[in-house]
């Protein structure tokens, strides 16, 4: 095989006609099962809000596995265990996650064969339902199929409608993606071995875009090839432009995003500031169920986040201050915190407040390359840091 850059999909007619875009991470799937302790992947078990984390451990029940699950966020990098063999697919942000874990030594990279899928973003459950019986007096159970494509959120009910509206349009409504997602800049999981999608794809084809990062993902793929499981071509020129150009529409969306929900802290005087966040953690319960969501923090009771006397008295806990530090240069915005906090405290907002700070600074995006380690970790700080 030639190339980094393949339109893809499975071998088997079964697979191509259950896979999401033509089967090609189901046919990956499918060859590296006997390589691997485990294979990990999204299984839906109901509705397209429902679903479970699930070991593959035949080739049977590879077809019923759901790819793009939009309104199910599940944190799929707390599954890994150190010194298990395992091929797991994940999202953007779970898989920078990993790439942290394997920087702290919870998980060693030539352990983890990391097939990525390119993201738009997640879809808050609860207010997606909300949207569907609102907008459309639609029941969620009837919803059969949902995807984000072209700018617009489309579901597909069991009796064949087909509900679309602007994410545009709807996020300006209140409804839309998840926070954490709209300001997300990272689209395609280049961190992985293989990121896979369909972006860069004739539109009347069911074909996954496959770009390959490292030599394990290489390897991965020409043994799906050689066995069969996967075929291959070169992508059209023109299509895989368009893939880059989606890409840097996403992006800029993101930016945008960034300054509407992160601007109006960044602009503020450093009192003003620490008063803004020490009022929006005034809530805190000290569940600490923030810290049992997050995909990075996984240091054990001996955590330095409890390092501190839980009934502190301070403006900002040294719970929250100690998080703030640690999460500066490891946050990969995965929204989980917030997804997890019961006072509804926007958690991931605060702390992507320091991340992007510490980034604008530093230029250290973390999560991106095993390799790239933090600034703060390699004592090589910027001039007048």
């Amino acid at each position: 095989m030639m190339g980094t850059e393949y339109w893809g999909w499975a071998g088997e007619a079964h697979l191509r006609e259950h896979g999401e875009s033509g089967g090609a991470v189901s046919g990956l799937l499918a060859s590296v099962l006997s390589s691997y302790d485990e294979v990990i992947v999204i299984r839906k078990t109901g509705t397209v809000f429902e679903a479970e984390v699930h070991t593959l451990d035949s080739p049977q029940g590879i077809a019923r596995v759901q790819g793009a699950l939009h309104a199910v966020s599940i944190e799929l990098s707390h599954y890994l265990q150190l010194g298990r063999k395992t091929a797991i697919v994940l999202k953007p942000c779970e898989a920078r996650a990993v790439i942290e874990n394997i920087k702290r030594n919870h998980v060693r990279r030539e352990d983890v064969l990391l097939i990525g899928l390119n993201c738009g973003g997640t879809l808050p459950p609860v207010k997606t339902k909300e949207y569907l019986r609102t907008q459309f007096g639609v029941s969620p159970g009837d919803i059969a199929k949902e995807e984000i494509a072209k700018g617009n959120l489309i579901f597909f009910t069991t009796d064949g409608q087909e509900l679309s509206r602007s994410i545009d349009e709807l996020e300006e409504a209140g409804y839309g993606r998840r926070e954490s997602c709209r300001y997300c800049d990272v689209k395609i999981p280049s961190m992985c071995d293989i990121a896979c999608g369909n972006w860069g794809t004739p539109a009347e084809k069911h074909i996954t875009f496959l770009e390959v990062f490292t030599d394990a993902g290489a390897a991965a793929l020409e043994a799906a090839v050689d066995g069969g499981y996967v075929s291959v071509s070169e992508p059209g020129e023109k299509l895989a432009a368009v893939r880059k150009k989606i890409e840097g529409i996403m992006v800029k969306m993101a930016k945008g995003w960034q300054e509407k929900m992160l601007g109006p802290f960044m602009a503020m005087e450093p009192k003003e500031r620490l008063d803004a966040i020490h009022a929006a953690l005034a809530p805190c319960i000290g569940c600490y169920a923030c810290r049992k969501a997050c995909p990075v923090c996984k240091c054990g009771d001996d955590c330095k986040c409890f390092q501190a006397d839980p009934d502190d008295q301070l403006p900002i806990s040294m719970f929250h201050a100690v998080r703030f530090l640690h999460l500066m240069e490891s946050c990969v915005g995965c929204g989980q915190c917030s997804d997890a906090c019961p006072m509804e405290i926007p958690l991931a907002h605060l702390h992507q407040l320091f991340a992007k700070a510490y980034e604008g600074r530093t230029g250290y995006k973390p999560g991106m390359s095993c390799g790239d380690i933090p600034p703060l970790s390699r004592g090589d700080f910027p001039e007048g840091y």
